[in-house]
């Protein structure tokens, strides 16, 4: 997969791509513990079935058929601190346009975390030369979602639609 070097910092974190071969027992554990029932109540309906380190196992197998996960830990202490997901909608083209998807653990969320590793990876994006445009979407309850996308440059689609808004971000 083309991004599937994907690797930055910021001040606070650490983001590296993640590959199948890594879905550990602890692993599955760590994310079984992040997707707690509120962090759920904003995602797609595909994660309500991660309850357990099992759940969780057969989500990451099946999340990573379809979308490169990237998990973010705290550059301090090794803490899973949340991930996103990278969909590339066209891999034919040099430059790629790439669907997100994002999770901030609940313990970690209203500390600037999404807005930083947000800004990370628009900058990783920017470097690395491949990407032609990063887009997302989030229910427009979330409020602060939608705050962290447009704070890092991503701008309101007009084919929004029901209670989703999209965004999008052209390199």
């Amino acid at each position: 997969m083309l991004l599937s070097s994907l690797q930055f910092s910021t001040p606070r974190l650490t983001a590296v791509a993640f590959a199948s071969a890594d879905i550990t027992e602890g692993f599955a554990t760590d994310i079984a513990q992040l997707l707690t029932p509120s962090v759920k109540a904003h995602l797609p309906p595909d994660v309500y079935c991660v309850v357990d380190t099992e759940s969780a196992k057969n989500w990451l197998t099946h999340t990573l058929s379809d979308a490169l996960l990237v998990p973010f830990y705290l550059s301090e202490s090794d803490t899973l601190a949340g991930f996103f997901l990278l969909y590339v909608m066209d891999d034919t083209q040099q430059k790629v346009d790439v669907r997100l998807g994002y999770v901030v653990a609940e313990t970690f969320q209203g500390k600037g975390l999404a807005s930083e590793i947000i800004e990370g990876l628009v900058a990783w994006c920017r470097a690395s030369d491949r990407v032609a445009s990063l887009a997302g979407g989030a229910e427009q309850a979330n409020a602060a979602s939608i705050r962290v996308l447009e704070k890092n440059g991503f701008t309101r689609d007009t084919d929004s639609e029901g209670d989703t808004v999209f965004l999008s971000l052209t390199f």
